[in-house]
């Protein structure tokens, strides 16, 4: 199978989850051999704003993020295996636009995130917070590269079920990054689908779970199965069946069927990755990609 990832990137900031999510990534880095690139953005017009309510929340402990991330260098780079390397980054403008310029020029093949622990979504935080917010779901149909969120108690050593939904498509993107890990990690892939709610008829979704489901076992060897379950939504249904086999990744495309039901949700256009305990991978489809 072709090497899909090269080079992974971290965004960062001065704190203990942006440092969690460097040492996963040097896991996977490990584990496919990868290159780890550090960034740090620097928001525009909003340095001194930031630095000084860092400050006040860090009580002075804030410091000149060149030498910080030289002594993340320094710590992790004898981590890396054989002759792959710690790259550090420096950018000023918003963040989001900066990661995807760095994504498309330094062609890196996953982002790895910290995903915040917080309830609010982003329109209910405070405006100085809210430039250095990343929108998973834009960032990935933009560069077309899959984004890993993961919250800061997540582990990623042993990934033994992977959950991947399906709704009214054939999802090859989705299933190329899905079966790439699932080999690696001799992993079974469960497949997902929201059930025809008129019992004794057959919804786009299943029929595209069963083509999905073909695909698989054409193509691969590896251990595959179909689960047609009752719900509202694809993302509900899916997040409900994860946390039932103790899933350990889900795979997802970005687009709205990532939305979760309930009217609170969908005005804030709260994704899965946001609800998710579990690692969750964003993969843009070949149609979504700008």
């Amino acid at each position: 199978m072709t090497k899909l990832f090269n080079n992974i990137l971290v965004p960062v900031t001065y704190n203990r989850k942006s440092e969690m999510a460097l040492q996963k990534a040097i896991y996977i880095a490990n584990e496919f051999q990868c290159h780890v690139h550090l960034l740090y953005v620097e928001g525009k017009g909003m340095a001194e704003a930031d630095k000084h309510l860092i400050e006040a929340l860090r009580e002075g402990e804030i410091q000149d993020p060149e030498f910080w991330l030289g002594q993340w260098k320094e710590k992790y780079q004898h981590q890396l295996e054989g002759n792959h390397q710690v790259y550090l980054a420096f950018r000023k403008g918003n963040k989001e636009q900066q990661i995807a310029s760095y994504i498309l020029q330094q062609k890196i093949d996953l982002v790895i995130l910290d995903q915040p622990s917080g309830l609010l979504p982003s329109g209910l935080l405070p405006v100085q917070l809210r430039g250095g917010l990343i929108n998973i779901n834009r960032l990935t149909r933009k560069t077309g590269c899959p984004v890993l969120a993961l919250k800061s108690s997540a582990t990623l050593q042993h990934i033994r079920n992977i959950v991947l939904p399906v709704d009214a498509r054939l999802p090859v993107r989705k299933v190329q990054f899905a079966s790439y890990l699932a080999l690696h990690f001799n992993a079974k892939i469960h497949l997902v689908a929201v059930a025809e709610p008129v019992q004794g008829t057959t919804s786009v979704d299943t029929k595209y779970l069963l083509k999905t489901y073909q695909l698989m076992k054409e193509h691969t060897d590896l251990d595959v199965e179909c689960h047609t379950l009752n719900g509202e939504s694809l993302a509900d249904t899916t997040l409900d069946f994860a946390r039932q086999i103790s899933a350990d990744l889900i795979v997802v495309d970005a687009g709205k069927s990532l939305t979760q039901s309930g009217m609170l949700h969908r005005f804030f256009s709260k994704f899965i990755f946001d609800g998710s305990r579990i690692p969750v991978m964003t993969v843009a489809p070949s149609s979504a990609m700008k």
